[in-house]
């Protein structure tokens, strides 16, 4: 935005910068926003559609009759600009086309210049200045030092100024990306289980960026859009191929939120991977009983949890992991029999159920789970259902029927699941490789320890799960 008037009665410094800033806006990558009319606007319009440029111009007219017939007589859109008609006047074209943008440049400009800076402050826009071509804004901008400490500040936090044309829409630009807002790295979601119980979980964004591609291999649709003589905000500001995904399935009536499972997912987003931790019904935040809790629904769980991330998350299904904490990992691998997986991560796996609990349970427990359907260990309720579904089964069998590589990090002094049992499926199963850690307990809840578990699967994952 800036000097109105046809392009003959604009000096040649206002027709040279115009042109420079519209070239570079659009060798930037961005958008053109321009209010439509004669001077500077549309010499820099008209340099944008030469570089094969967008220009998004909108006209104060109601239509294209109005717009370039007397008493407006604006000048036609140029080769490669949209005209948006308005119909709502001078001062209405400017707040809808500076509401739209992400910053605004000026070069020169008087009274209308001047309504448009007014109105990009007051609605916190960037704001351009190409100092030295003269102008109300600069003129202006003489004053800054004679206002008040918190107005000044304001000021310099959303001003930029620069004599070069180049450099001011590079900086206006840096500027606001710096002001981009980024997904939430951490977003809470709920969703429904097969029995109507909202369960709760957490989606990890995956932090690392990816390369983008050059601005010929992006299409114009998903271009970042800035700048020129007014900027305006993109659908898509980077192109990256679809991350990987990670799903932790916690240990009998465990939560989402142990200290493990946020290190372990914190540290895969860095690594480029979407990580999903959720609470199976009856635990954490998540609706439900925890004496209802069976293996087979724990599974019906994870299938709905898996749907639910892949419907709502960009991800890349072909490379998906599941991490599994003692009994998560018996439901991560009934849920990889009927699904593609690329590699399973177990932490301390109970899959002997039928000689683990033999140990887990005395026979007084047995008699008052069978006689009251319940029996409290600690702060754990195991109910008649979960142990009648486990007592006689070993789900160990399951493993046979993967081809895929498989890491169990296994405490050596795991007194509830002893390291004994996944030291025989090792040896029996050759894509499973045993990784002890030594001193550990069943829950790892030594921070030292918790670090080398982070640092071991976060190590393995980024190994099978390639970008």
């Amino acid at each position: 935005m800036g000097k109105a008037g046809r392009s003959r009665e604009l000096p040649e410094l206002l027709i040279k910068n115009a042109r420079i800033i519209g070239k570079e806006v659009v060798k930037k990558g961005c958008i053109v926003v321009t209010g439509s009319c004669m001077g500077v606007a549309n010499i820099a319009a008209k340099a944008a559609s030469e570089e094969g440029g967008l220009i998004l111009g909108y006209s104060p007219a109601k239509n294209l009759k109005e717009h370039i017939e007397p008493p407006i007589s604006y000048p036609k859109p140029a080769e490669t600009e949209i005209p948006i008609f308005t119909g709502t006047g001078k001062m209405g074209r400017n707040v809808l086309s500076i509401t739209e943008c992400d910053g605004i440049i000026i070069v020169g400009g008087g009274i209308g210049t001047l309504t448009e800076f007014s109105t990009a402050y007051h609605e916190g826009k960037i704001i351009g200045i190409l100092e030295g071509v003269g102008g109300i804004i600069e003129k202006i901008m003489a004053l800054e030092k004679d206002l008040k400490s918190g107005t000044a500040k304001a000021f310099e936090a959303m001003i930029v100024k620069d004599k070069n044309p180049k450099k001011l829409v590079g900086r206006v630009i840096e500027e606001i990306k710096k002001r981009e807002e980024r997904p939430r790295k951490e977003v809470p979601i709920t969703f429904k289980n097969a029995r109507g119980k909202e369960l709760s979980g957490v989606l990890h964004l995956p932090e690392k960026d990816y390369n983008p591609p050059t601005s010929s291999e992006v299409p114009a649709e998903g271009r970042r859009v800035a700048g020129g003589s007014e900027s305006h905000s993109s659908l898509r500001s980077e192109w990256a191929p679809k991350p990987p995904i990670v799903i932790i399935c916690h240990g009998f009536q465990g939560t989402k939120t142990q200290k493990k499972y946020v290190k372990v997912a914190r540290s895969l987003r860095e690594e480029g991977i979407l990580v999903f931790r959720f609470d199976f019904e009856g635990c954490g935040d998540s609706e439900g009983n925890p004496r209802d809790l069976t293996i087979a629904n724990e599974v019906s769980d994870l299938e709905i949890a898996v749907k639910t991330v892949l419907k709502d998350c960009d991800v890349d299904s072909n490379r998906m992991a599941f991490i599994g904490d003692s009994l998560g990992a018996v439901v991560a691998s009934l849920y990889a029999q009927k699904n593609n997986i690329k590699t399973l991560v177990f932490w301390s796996p109970v899959f002997n159920q039928r000689e683990l609990l033999k140990g887990w349970y005395s026979e007084d427990d047995i008699k008052a789970i069978k006689k009251n359907k319940v029996v409290y260990k600690k702060e754990k309720e195991i109910a008649k259902d979960y142990y009648l579904e486990n007592k006689n089964k070993d789900y160990s069998h399951i493993l046979s029927g993967f081809s895929f590589p498989i890491l169990i990090v296994h405490g050596t002094k795991d007194e509830d699941a002893p390291i004994e049992y996944s030291q025989k499926l090792a040896q029996k199963y050759p894509n499973i490789t045993l990784k002890p850690l030594r001193e550990a307990n069943h829950k790892i809840d030594n921070v030292l320890l918790q670090e080398k578990l982070v640092n071991i699967t976060t190590k393995w994952l980024g190994k099978y799960l390639p970008r």
